[in-house]
């Protein structure tokens, strides 16, 4: 683990996560053209709009990150929404806002939007996946303390970039949540051993994105229905959020017959999506095609 602060001399970025997410959206931007240019289509129209995606993805990603974790924060200080160098960004509110915005882009464009995102989604999942990875180094979306001989122990201090020096005055979240439980002496340097969620999350990501695979690779055979993806996307991801919520010692207060108020949404759009996917799938077999 590696949770670094960057120091430019005059602001310094505690435990700063730009440089994994920097990586994530680069890696998911060239596989993205990359699958988009193979697949016979134009891949200019994803980096065309990446901007607005991207724009689309941070403020959903707030929006979500201030009603499911510091409404209370919001409230009191609403410009903090636009002062995203000090953090608070959630990848299911990212999802949101980027889809939505590739949504409005590519249907402006005149793209089939369904088509394109059925090509590009492994390449979303895996810059979910590499951005996952950038958090269990950050320590962010820790776990709760398991007995599990995968367990990791976070530290508490971070490492100051680019001079590589360690800080010994700002402690991480994680640690400071061990002690808040009392899973951690106040003198202790590492966190008891959490369950590495971010890890389960990155896997998760890519089986996800091997099962996408092989439903566009069996669609290809009819043309579609390529909404099936798009559906097998967001509501796959939506189950394994709702699951990792469980193990997540972040997690925010319990609303409902032990769920927080995003994991409500979440079984809540989890439903609906399967229920599309399958209606979808239905709409487009041979029994109910329109003769020609």
């Amino acid at each position: 683990m590696w949770p670094i602060h960057l120091n430019l001399g005059f602001k310094v970025f505690y435990y700063y996560e730009g440089f994994y997410f920097l990586t994530a959206i680069l890696a998911a931007s060239w596989l993205g053209f990359s699958r988009l240019n193979k697949a016979g289509l134009d891949g200019w129209i994803l980096v065309e709009n990446l901007p607005w995606i991207l724009l689309g993805a941070v403020a959903g990603a707030r929006l979500f990150h201030f009603m499911f974790w510091d409404l209370k924060a919001l409230l009191a200080d609403p410009l903090s929404f636009f002062r995203i160098w000090e953090g608070g960004l959630s990848i299911t509110g990212g999802l949101a806002g980027g889809i939505l915005a590739a949504l409005v882009c590519f249907r402006k464009g005149k793209a089939d939007f369904w088509r394109v995102f059925a090509v590009a989604s492994p390449a979303l999942l895996v810059g979910q996946a590499i951005g996952r990875v950038g958090c269990f180094l950050n320590g962010d979306a820790w776990g709760v303390p398991t007995h599990l001989p995968w367990g990791v122990s976070e530290p508490k201090f971070g490492t100051f970039l680019p001079s590589l020096a360690r800080d010994h005055r700002v402690p991480s979240g994680a640690w400071l949540w061990c002690v808040e439980q009392g899973h951690s002496l106040p003198d202790s340097l590492r966190t008891v051993p959490l369950h590495p969620t971010q890890l389960y999350e990155a896997l998760g990501d890519l089986l996800l994105a091997g099962a996408v695979v092989l439903l566009a690779r069996r669609l290809a055979a009819t043309d579609g229905p390529w909404m099936k993806v798009f559906w097998l996307h967001v509501g796959g991801y939506s189950i394994l959020r709702f699951a990792l919520e469980f193990l997540h010692g972040d997690r925010d207060a319990i609303l409902w017959a032990g769920m927080t108020g995003l994991q409500i949404g979440l079984v809540g759009f989890a439903c609906l999506s399967w229920g599309l996917y399958w209606n979808v799938g239905r709409a487009h077999s041979p029994q109910n095609a329109s003769p020609r």
